[in-house]
């Protein structure tokens, strides 16, 4: 027996689950016989759930007999909050004893200007302030019926448009609007010129693409009715939606599909109707579902919840469309003052005590409850819904398909399930298609140790009737199971190929199309955290949800390269075709070991090699090979200048017989701006970081020939071996770019090895500035990344030799590999990588696609881009530029006006603060001792406008340093 508090004061009364012995007794008892005698055979849910009500609290009931139930239904979601909450039960006293009127029509009282006020308050601010309220008669129904007239006496027009699977009602216009036919087919003289249209419901796709691709086909069809003068279909007054179908079946239309709608009723000039009738009043996880969409309709029909379980039904909608006259459409009970009093009882509880996000938390734990059980059943099809309004689709435990290839309805098990389920203490609906769908409307209050009892019901329901899945698989069907893990060749082999690359090319598009910030603005700590509590492998899941969490987590809080605002460091945005490439890397797994590992990859990547050989003047003496990145490339060239110079002082094999005795003698000329990596090439290559000579820089940040001429001179007459001399074409914070004749020049006089590291600039040999790179042809080895200028995906770098034959100095044969009688090509001669992918490919694809003439204009357009950015901040007085561009990145600070400040923390600040709020990714380094910020400008799509933008975005960010700082 439920034990019911008497002390309505006591609000925070515990709520338990039902205690079972054995299963409920459903047979009629005698109230259940009286109602049958009396009542219509028009009654429906006593026929599904036989149960006389004698009382309820919060979430469970107890009938006649004394059996308690735990109630999914409430009310057929009317109970928000639960059966007789003691605070609206408080609420509703106190203004009957007052002497409220029980009804005024439209009469206003203190008690209706309070329900309005909560109800602007509980409203979306955007929709709230433009907006006027419209009481109704009790039902929803009510609300449609006014709607359906205002719509279309505001327009003028008559035509209606509704959903597949809608549900609004049962009045003659509102059945007009039903997607039922059931209900409807005794039915004559319903509202006519109501057209129907594809609803999103991914498991049953009319256009049998399913997903994200289904809904925009939807789309595109309405459109192109909308825009077809032979369409048939006249421009409609309205088209009414549920943001959340519920008797269609529990199917949320998703965000971009709602967005898009919206987007497509405003350029036609049609009225936007959302029915939240059922879905609205926080079920969902937020007050209405239609808020996560981030728009906001004409008209909005709000019952059921809306009154705190008593009856009343409104509209809300824009104050423009208001083309009522008075009393021209009226209704007795508008005014039911009781409804309104628990109405904003109702709406400020939740409010004050933030139920819709616990309906988001409490409907994700029942969501992944149900998703574990169907796991385990094969009569699930599909679990769905947004907050605490779910349903799961149940199908043919068999498998068998109807005549689309979908999964075949069972709406005879579905009654059974919920006969089970009731017979153990759970109340739930059924819907959809063929009514096979379980629905789940729990009051908003359920606590988890209630849900976990609801899905223990269940799941012992549906056990009682359908055999589990088997637990332990033989080693067979384990194996087979091991094949969705795999592409295979031959008809159907890469159908869980496509299905995986189609959703996750779906969650990309959808992530980038929401895409408002660089970065996701989640706390590092709380992104920390998060990713922790996803359990790494402990509980593996269907790769479509995998793809979704990825999506969710690591998506949306990763660094977006693509938004205007970000701008920090070079790598780029990556081009389609190079993007595309990606695909085809991965998916054929191409090693460049050995030709029988990569037969057509080890020609594109000669080819794309020997192209840039040629491109940057080499003759045929030249050979590359693709790297990783700078870091490996730079290695390579140093380590081939080592290996080199120990062979032509003493014949010496590095290879073989490791370092001489004279090694630690061995010194390398840089400029004191080459990238660190010389330093970690020294280390690696057994010759310490000292070995690098880092000399001075003129002012514009390229390296001095004096001052490497006089370092050379000097490191000779210490009995040291100057062997080779480093220029750099695109230094990482100024861009500078050495003069490379004349340190081909200095190379020439001493005898030593040439590197060039153009990781940076090097695709300025395809733009009209490529006289810059002047005296690279004369280098002995060059680094190349195509994952900066080039635009390509990270990581895509080359090494070029002057002298192929320098490749000897790490070649290996092995047997397995190269073997010396080999004819064909081996890459890995060339390598200090074994295992290397085929990045060859995505320059391949991108030069056949976008070609070398385009990637150069977008080169030249950058840098002009960079000196207007540079004139940008010469003109805004709280800025101060501290470095004339070279390339494409501006070197710069926040300065203002207070004097007091310090710049290098307020910089720091700065930079830290747009990152964590999601604002911007800029970077930060050093100039001449002082914090910089720095903008690198790679992504040729930008406009100025964006660049002004950012910088009033950091304007506003220094004032709220300073601000704080007080200072």
């Amino acid at each position: 027996m439920i034990s019911f508090t008497t002390d309505i004061q006591d609000t925070k009364a515990t709520q338990n689950v039902p205690v079972l012995d054995g299963l409920h007794d459903l047979t009629p008892d005698e109230l259940l016989l009286s109602q049958e005698h009396y009542e219509s055979e028009v009654r429906s849910y006593p026929r599904r759930l036989p149960l006389a009500i004698a009382k309820a609290s919060g979430v469970m009931v107890e009938d006649s007999r004394g059996q308690v139930y735990l109630d999914c239904l409430a009310g057929a979601g009317t109970l928000a909050l639960g059966y007789n909450h003691p605070e609206i039960n408080q609420a509703l006293i106190e203004q009957l004893n007052a002497g409220i009127p029980y009804q005024t029509l439209d009469i206003t009282t203190p008690a209706k200007d309070h329900f309005i006020r909560e109800l602007m308050a509980f409203l979306p601010q955007d929709f709230a302030e433009n907006a006027k309220i419209q009481f109704c008669g009790p039902s929803g129904a009510d609300a449609v019926e006014a709607a359906i007239k205002l719509a279309k006496q505001t327009t003028g027009r008559n035509t209606m448009a509704a959903f597949h699977g809608a549900y609004h009602g049962m009045t003659n216009g509102t059945m007009a609007l039903m997607g039922n036919l059931g209900t409807k087919e005794r039915r004559q003289g319903l509202m006519a010129d109501v057209h129907f249209l594809p609803f999103p419901y991914s498991l049953r796709c009319p256009f049998g693409l399913h997903g994200e691709q289904g809904a925009r086909q939807g789309l595109r069809y309405i459109e192109r009715m909308l825009a077809d003068d032979e369409s048939g279909v006249q421009k409609p007054a309205a088209i009414i939606v549920e943001p959340v179908q519920g008797e269609g079946g529990v199917i949320p239309a998703p965000a971009f599909w709602l967005q898009e709608l919206r987007r497509i009723t405003e350029e036609h000039g049609i009225l936007l109707i959302f029915d939240e009738i059922q879905c609205g009043i926080g079920k969902t996880g937020t007050h209405f579902a239609f808020e996560e969409a981030g728009v906001t309709p004409d008209i909005l029909c709000l019952s059921k919840a809306v009154g705190g379980g008593l009856p009343m039904s409104l509209l809300v909608f824009n104050k423009s469309i208001d083309t009522w006259r008075p009393g021209e459409h009226t209704g007795t009970f508008r005014g039911n003052q009781l409804a309104m009093v628990s109405g904003a009882k109702a709406m400020e509880i939740i409010r004050r005590d933030n139920l819709a996000h616990k309906a988001a938390v409490t409907g994700e734990y029942l969501r992944r409850g149900l998703e574990k059980i169907a796991e385990k059943t094969s009569c699930i099809a599909e679990v769905r819904g947004q907050g605490l309004m779910l349903g799961a689709e149940i199908c043919d435990p068999e498998g068998n398909k109807n005549a689309f290839g979908e999964p075949l309805a069972a709406p005879e098990l579905t009654i059974a399930i919920q006969r089970a389920a009731l017979e153990r203490g759970l109340i739930i609906e059924k819907g959809g298609r063929e009514g096979s769908v379980l629905r789940f409307l729990p009051p908003i209050i359920i606590t988890f140790e209630q849900i976990d009892f609801v899905l223990k019901a269940l799941q012992d329901a549906i056990e009682s009737l359908v055999e589990p899945k088997p637990v332990v698989q033989p080693a067979d069907t384990l194996q087979a199971n091991w094949r969705d893990h795999f592409i295979h060749v031959g008809k159907e082999g890469a159908d869980g190929f496509e299905a995986a690359m189609n959703q996750s090319t779906q969650a990309l598009k959808k992530l980038f199309e929401s895409t408002e910030s660089p970065y996701s603005g989640l706390d590092p700590t709380v992104l920390h955290s998060q990713i922790r509590r996803a359990q790494l492998g402990e509980n593996p899941q269907p790769l479509a949800n995998v793809i979704e969490e990825t999506s969710e987590l690591i998506g949306k809080n990763s660094i977006i390269v693509q938004h205007p605002h970000c701008i920090a460091h070079l790598h780029t945005p990556p081009m389609l075709p190079a993007v595309a490439a990606e695909a085809f890397i991965t998916a054929l797994n191409q090693s460049m070991d050995s030709w029988d590992q990569a037969s057509a990859a080890t020609f594109v990547e000669q080819e794309v090699t020997d192209w840039l050989c040629q491109r940057f003047g080499f003759d045929d003496k030249a050979d590359g090979v693709f790297t990783s990145g700078g870091t490996q490339s730079n290695l390579m060239g140093l380590l081939m200048a080592r290996d080199h110079i120990i062979n032509t002082i003493s014949g010496h094999n590095v290879q073989k017989d490791g370092l001489p005795d004279y090694a630690d003698k061995l010194r390398v000329v840089s400029s004191k701006n080459s990238h660190f990596t010389m330093q970690k090439s020294a280390s690696l290559l057994g010759l310490g970081e000292h070995a690098v000579v880092c000399v001075e820089t003129y002012s514009d940040g390229t390296i001095s020939i004096e001052s490497a001429e006089e370092a050379i001179t000097a490191l000779k007459a210490e009995g040291l071996i100057p062997f080779a001399i480093t220029g750099t074409a695109g230094t990482t914070d100024h861009g500078a770019v050495d003069d490379l004749d004349d340190v081909a020049d200095l190379a020439q006089k001493h005898g030593m090895w040439m590197h060039v590291d153009a990781a940076y600039g090097g695709a300025l040999m395809l733009s009209r500035h490529h006289a810059r790179l002047e005296g690279i042809e004369r280098a002995d080895s060059v680094t190349i990344d195509f994952h900066k200028m080039f635009f390509q995906p990270i990581s895509c770098g080359a090494v070029i030799l002057k002298d192929k034959n320098h490749f000897g100095f790490i070649r290996h044969h092995a047997d397995y590999l190269n073997r010396e009688e080999d004819v064909l090509p081996n890459l890995v001669d060339k390598s200090i990588a074994t295992t290397r992918r085929f990045d060859a490919l995505k320059v391949w694809m991108t030069l056949q696609n976008v070609g070398p003439q385009a990637i150069g204009s977008m080169v030249d357009h950058l840098l002009n881009q960079t000196q207007r950015v540079a004139d940008m901040l010469n003109n805004r007085s709280n800025f101060e530029l501290l470095a004339a561009p070279c390339l494409s990145t501006v070197l710069f600070r926040y300065k203002g006006s207070n004097k007091r400040m310090d710049l290098d923390a307020l910089n720091k600040q700065i930079r830290l603060d747009a990152l964590v709020q999601g604002k911007a990714v800029v970077g930060e380094t050093v100039v001449d001792g002082h914090v910089a910020l720095k903008f690198t400008l790679l992504n040729p799509c930008l406009s100025l406008a964006d660049l002004e933008q950012l910088l009033t975005e950091l304007e506003s960010l220094a004032d709220e340093v300073v601000k704080q700082a007080g200072v």
